[in-house]
């Protein structure tokens, strides 16, 4: 069983929207804090990427970058400002990246990637991201995240059209298995010579991130073992197979090597087993002290055909409601991604089946052990609460109270 995931009340708020998808979790959200990305450039597939990837919360950024912000980078650069031009697009980016998430960490080396100095670059990183733009840096990065070990997310755009890919050595193939022959210095066209349509990066950078995601996670299936290519005339992907050539085994270099797992493992839910409830013996269910005297708070068809909401405000700071067990009707995919710490487990399926089966009926009594005891219900956004807890006041249970806005609420606290 993975440690218990340690988040602050803001992590919560950024990343709540994320967390409550059953497929990452808050085991997900924890692999992203402690990952290392290395980003090289803060240019057109860069600055979508590095957006993304602090929004998502991926908790240290390496971000390799020797330009500076011109003019005529802000129609696709959108990190950056007017009044940064001049100024180093590493710094440029670093910034924005902290103005939108200042819980993550954002390491700022303002030098061109080199063979000389990949290694000592991509010390301890989990993923690289390849946003350069020229054949030299991409040879060698693919080199470095060779000797690494680790995932190399490639993307390339001129004009309208776009290319993108997942390499991976002695995994998937790399990108000497797609452009065996570096070509001669001006061989090829560059954005600056034949142009490129600014939206184009966005589309390709938060693909990059994307996929960076997953491999993080584990979550879904990376773009290994095949090339993307988009059109923007179309708006159409391609995907072609990709082989690995015959080659030698990579050296590996002395940096360390953050493993990346194969799927996410989500902490063991606190809910029943295999999808019941959870037994609730060790649950105090005492009553909380002075209800009757709590203005503006009814019990759940009191004052209202639906009950009136009582708020987390109410529930966690007034006191009143110490030791009031906190109930989650959210089905258990839901509940295992993300709740309330404390929280038990009774999914509205389960109490909605009340009468179709004696065991169902047994596991709601362990789990509300008194039906004059006070609980407190909440699910997603106060709706299927709400339904829980009319339900049970058909089975005799009196004092339910329901959270008002549910788990979106409370994250938002």
């Amino acid at each position: 069983m993975t440690a218990p995931a340690d988040f602050s009340p803001l992590e919560y708020k950024l990343y709540g929207r994320q967390m409550i998808l059953p497929e990452l979790g808050q085991a997900g959200q924890q692999k992203l804090k402690d990952a290392k990305v290395a980003v090289i450039g803060a240019g057109g597939l860069g600055a979508p990427a590095l957006l993304y990837l602090a929004g998502a919360g991926v908790g240290t950024v390496v971000l390799i970058d020797d330009d500076e912000v011109e003019i005529s980078n802000l129609h696709r650069q959108v990190i950056h400002s007017f009044a940064r031009v001049g100024t180093a697009k590493a710094d440029s980016a670093a910034q924005t990246m902290r103005e939108l998430n200042p819980t993550i960490r954002v390491q700022v080396f303002k030098e061109r990637l080199t063979d000389a100095n990949a290694d000592s670059l991509l010390q301890g990183a989990t993923v690289l991201m390849d946003g350069s733009d020229n054949f030299a840096t991409r040879y060698a990065a693919s080199r470095a995240a060779a000797r690494a070990g680790i995932p190399h997310v490639w993307g390339a755009i001129l004009g309208f059209d776009a290319q993108m890919s997942v390499f991976w050595r002695d995994q998937a193939p790399v990108y000497e298995d797609l452009y065996p022959v570096e070509p001669a210095p001006g061989s090829v066209p560059n954005c600056a010579t034949a142009g490129v349509i600014g939206a184009l990066a966005g589309v390709v950078g938060t693909s990059m991130a994307m996929e960076t995601i997953k491999l993080i996670t584990g979550v879904g299936q990376p773009l290994t073992g095949q090339v993307g290519y988009y059109t923007g005339l179309t708006g159409r992907w391609e995907y072609i197979p990709l082989v690995a050539l015959p080659r030698e085994p990579a050296k590996a270099s002395k940096a360390p090597e953050p493993k990346l797992d194969k799927r996410p493992t989500l902490d063991e839910p606190q809910n029943a087993t295999q999808g019941l409830v959870r037994d609730a013996s060790q649950t105090t269910t005492q009553q909380p002290k002075n209800l009757s005297d709590i203005s503006n708070i009814f019990r759940v068809g009191e004052a209202s055909p639906y009950g009136l909401d009582i708020t987390f405000d109410d529930y966690f700071d007034s006191g009143d409601f110490a030791g009031v067990p906190l109930i989650d009707v959210r089905e258990p995919h839901e509940f295992e991604a993300l709740s309330i710490p404390g929280a038990i487990n009774l999914p509205l399926s389960v109490i909605e089946s009340v009468g179709e089966n004696r065991s169902i009926d047994q596991e709601i009594e362990r789990v509300l052990l008194e039906k004059q005891a006070a609980y407190a219900l909440y699910c997603a956004a106060g709706v299927r609460s709400r339904t829980a807890a009319q339900k049970l006041l058909t089975l005799g249970y009196g004092n339910l109270y329901s959270l008002e806005g549910g788990l979106s609420a409370w994250l938002a606290r």
